[in-house]
């Protein structure tokens, strides 16, 4: 008897807060990722040695690494507001298809989210229209968020890309918290 009641504490308050989740806060920004001009924002650390990946025309290698500190802004163009940071890296991983690992810290610097952050994190096959990458946690704000970022790119040229990404991002009131 005494097991099945400390059984039944367990399970209540392994799901206590189950479905009390408020709908997925949506953020909408695009990432100017630069590997040249006067002030490069994205930077090779390590030249892969491996096999160039499909369609890089030589290239990307497998085992490239690129670590980055990209503007993230509200509209596709430089000029738009900047509204945080994307820091962090990405590998290739992938000895196919060109897709990478990638690893960061979306810093947000305008607007009531400012000061907060998001980590995101998975695989970015870029020869795909849209990807998804998975919300690992966060900080102010987001504490404890989960959730995903749908990735796109919006533009590409030469080296130098710009990505469209829309978060969908849960916080529990516990991270928040409440």
């Amino acid at each position: 008897m005494l097991l099945t009641a400390m059984a039944t504490i367990l399970f209540a308050s392994a799901i206590d807060g189950v479905g009390t989740q408020d709908a997925p806060k949506h953020l909408h920004f695009y990432m100017h990722d630069g590997y040249t001009g006067p002030k490069p924002t994205a930077v090779q650390i390590v030249n892969g040695t491996g096999q160039p990946l499909k369609g890089s025309s030589g290239g990307a290698r497998f085992g490239d690494t690129v670590v980055m500190d990209d503007l993230l802004t509200e509209g596709p163009t430089a000029a738009s507001r900047v509204v945080g940071h994307a820091q962090g890296f990405y590998v290739t991983a992938s000895q196919g298809d060109p897709a990478m690992l990638l690893a960061m810290n979306v810093l947000l610097t305008e607007g009531p989210y400012d000061g907060s952050s998001l980590t995101v994190m998975g695989r970015n096959n870029i020869a795909m229209k849209e990807r998804e990458l998975a919300v690992d946690g966060g900080t102010g704000v987001f504490r404890m968020a989960t959730g995903y970022v749908l990735w796109k790119t919006a533009s590409w040229r030469g080296r130098n890309a710009v990505l469209e990404l829309d978060a969908y991002v849960y916080v529990s009131p516990a991270g928040a918290g409440a």
